[in-house]
């Protein structure tokens, strides 16, 4: 079993004050350096926009200043890292734009128009508009009103409870990213709901986790993505390939300190390697260390992670 040395830990957190963004220092901080909550919530601010939206690259490979609900949940998943409480000013804002774009809508659409008119990884072109609910990102989004409940014009629980439920009972399989949305939205939902929903994600999860190590090189779903800490209900359906991704995490590291993505962008090339290679550096090299502080691979440090994805 591997461990990450102390010194390694030390060059990554010198790679994040360095070069990730402010919100990942923060994060960093936060859970390593007793930082507080309060600090991260004011790095998530620039990035929000006046329709309470969130835009400007917190999702690097989108770096559309206007606001998005995938971007507004990319933003409250730092919110809900630092256990943000629902009545920050931030938090209000951005659920309210999430209102109104459900109002007018009918859903969450995952991507917008407007993505194209500012450099984005090629996976985000739109191409059409979607006309039905999205379960990415529209799982995790009913996650975040479970969490941070807001006044609606009408009980819309129910509606949404049935088209995550419907879409989960009729799918032969899930692609990573609505297993990711559904796993979100299994640590915010109630119990009853709660535990029916993890047991109905479990069999997609297994078919959609990347257990080969020699194939993690490559952008695909891979075991702590489900299994962030020894808590998660994923946990025991991976408990071998874990130990393995975590050995393969200390491994890999770069001999700078940080973690990169193992995509890239196949167009504008000057922004991916000057500022979203960068930002993804920062944001996964802050999440990897969680993974392994939680797990107890970092020498000389005690478990300060909570490890939520």
């Amino acid at each position: 079993m591997k461990t990450l040395s102390l010194q390694r830990f030390r060059l990554a957190a010198d790679f994040v004050h360095t070069h990730a963004r402010l919100v990942d220092q923060r994060l960093f901080e936060y859970y390593f350096t007793n930082g507080s909550s309060e600090d991260v919530m004011e790095a998530l601010v620039p990035y929000q926009n006046e329709d309470g939206g969130v835009g400007h690259g917190i999702e690097p490979d989108i770096r559309m200043k206007a606001s998005s609900p995938i971007a507004t949940s990319v933003a409250l998943q730092y919110a809900k890292a630092v256990n943000a409480k629902g009545s920050h000013p931030f938090i209000q804002k951005a659920m309210n734009y999430l209102s109104s774009v459900y109002a007018e809508s009918g859903f969450w659409p995952l991507k917008l128009k407007a993505m194209n008119n500012e450099p984005h990884a090629e996976w985000w072109h739109f191409t059409e508009p979607a006309t039905t609910f999205e379960i990415n990102p529209g799982a995790e989004i009913l996650g975040y009103f479970h969490s941070y409940p807001q006044i609606l014009e009408q009980d819309l629980f129910p509606i949404w409870h049935e088209q995550v439920f419907t879409y989960l009972e009729d799918a032969e399989k899930l692609d990573m990213h609505e297993s990711l949305a559904y796993m979100r939205l299994s640590q915010m939902m109630p119990s009853p709901g709660k535990n029916q929903l993890i047991d109905m994600i479990k069999p997609h999860i297994r078919k959609v986790v990347t257990t080969d190590p020699s194939k993690w090189g490559a952008y695909c779903a891979k075991p702590l993505w489900f299994a962030p800490n020894p808590e998660s209900p994923f946990f025991p359906m991976f408990e071998e390939s874990v130990i393995k991704n975590l050995d393969y995490e200390i491994a890999t590291q770069d001999k700078n300190g940080a973690w990169s993505p193992s995509w890239e962008w196949k167009q504008y090339g000057d922004v991916w390697e000057s500022q979203a290679r960068k930002d993804w550096q920062g944001e996964l090299t802050v999440k990897t260390l969680r993974y392994l502080a939680s797990y107890n691979r970092i020498e000389g440090l005690n478990s300060s992670s909570e490890g939520a994805v």
